[in-house]
């Protein structure tokens, strides 16, 4: 084979060595080890620039050569040049900041066909030397941006947490506001039994002297003492039902959205009462689903209490508020709709936003629609909506009818 056919095939399988991977090593050791074999190179290294000068990242040959091998200067500005040690010689070739060297065995003339070879493919080179560092400098910055945004997810879900915690808190006022409605008239009732027995004992007639008299005190006692105690375990019921409200669900249960009506209305019934509030309860065709009850029993109370402010800060004449429970396709749905007017479309705009309130400072933090939004569609995989019906404010509620553990 003559040296310029011999030179071609060299030259077309170094080209085809170059490229053949996206990391720089990788690919560096592929071509120096094919450039080596094809034009007998004793060994070869490569250095990469970086901002301490160079760095080694591949080498290809045996190690005893390795001493004799050094980068030359950071600001030499040739493009390929020789050098003598040991009897052999060195080839340094520049490729953009980045320097490759050969350690050969060859005549001038057959280094002079080698330099041919590399000028050959040398802008290749450059190019797929490029190509790697993009890459890496590609993923590099890929991964930042995974990492700051696992770090953003993670501030939010804290933030989340924390909003939570306040809504919750919140919510335990307004708790503590609904229980004393519901405690004041059974108290009221214990108290009067109380004064009747006292007034009868005040009046020396408890007990009685005739036996009629001692059996009338006796019934009169045994039914004060029942109505006491149906009365007791009212309120225990009630602080059962406050407990059990803010303890978070490990688990979906089973439970049909009349029932998650009707536990919240033993909650905030009395309450609406107080304030003349009317409740409305319409029930269409509906089925058992599997979500997490306590939650959504904090939703629908948070819209119920919201429904009640607005309908006392407006004074609405013969409130009401309206609740349909209805199947539509696979959702099981809630319908809430007060009779206070409905919102502005600035107000529907923002609803679900944390901090977003229309009512007063005092009474209002905007975080409960918030929450709201986060439990029915985070947590339960469901949907919550807010427009306005034909009477007021309406939210919907709907929950997966297909879901199960």
């Amino acid at each position: 084979m003559n040296p310029f056919s011999q030179q071609l095939l060299i030259s077309y399988e170094c080209v085809s060595a170059i490229g053949v991977s996206l990391h720089l090593e990788e690919m560096m050791t592929h071509f120096l080890k094919t450039f080596s074999r094809k034009t007998g190179a004793l060994a070869a290294i490569y250095w990469k620039a970086d901002t301490q000068g160079f760095t080694r990242v591949c080498f290809y040959g045996k190690k005893a050569f390795i001493p004799l091998f050094s980068p030359p200067s950071y600001n030499d500005k040739t493009t390929m040049k020789r050098e003598h040690k040991s009897g052999k010689k060195l080839l340094h070739v520049k490729i953009a900041e980045d320097w490759i060297a050969f350690l050969l065995e060859v005549k001038e003339e057959e280094l002079t066909h080698i330099e041919a070879i590399i000028d050959s493919f040398h802008d290749k080179l450059e190019n797929a030397i490029r190509a790697c560092k993009n890459h890496l400098e590609l993923r590099e910055i890929n991964q930042t941006l995974e990492r700051l945004i696992e770090e953003e997810v993670h501030k939010n879900r804290e933030k989340d947490k924390h909003i939570l915690q306040q809504s919750r808190l919140a919510q335990m006022g307004e708790m503590i506001s609904m229980i004393a409605h519901q405690w004041r008239q059974p108290l009221g009732s214990i108290s009067t039994i109380a004064a009747s027995i006292r007034l009868k004992l005040t009046l020396n007639r408890l007990l009685g002297s005739s036996k009629e008299e001692q059996e009338a005190s006796k019934v009169f006692l045994e039914e004060s003492m029942n109505r006491i105690e149906s009365y007791v375990q009212f309120l225990t019921h009630t602080i059962d039902d406050f407990r059990n409200f803010f303890k978070p669900n490990k688990q979906q249960e089973r439970v049909s959205l009349p029932q998650l009506i009707s536990k919240t209305l033993e909650i905030i019934g009395k309450a609406l009462e107080v304030n003349g509030i009317a409740i409305n309860v319409q029930v269409y065709e509906t089925k058992a689903i599997y979500t997490y009850a306590n939650e959504v029993t904090q939703v629908i109370l948070n819209i119920l209490k919201n429904a009640e402010d607005v309908i006392k800060e407006r004074s609405i004449q013969n409130p009401h508020i309206y609740i349909t429970i209805k199947q539509e396709d696979a959702w099981q749905c809630i319908y809430i709709e007060d009779n206070a007017g409905g919102m502005s479309p600035e107000v529907l705009e923002h609803m679900f936003e944390p901090y977003f309130s229309t009512k007063s400072e005092k009474n209002g933090s905007g975080l409960g629609l918030y929450m709201s939004k986060i439990i029915i569609e985070e947590h339960c995989k469901g949907k919550i909506l807010a427009n306005n019906g034909s009477m007021g404010a309406q939210f919907i509620i709907k929950l997966d009818g297909e879901s199960h553990q």
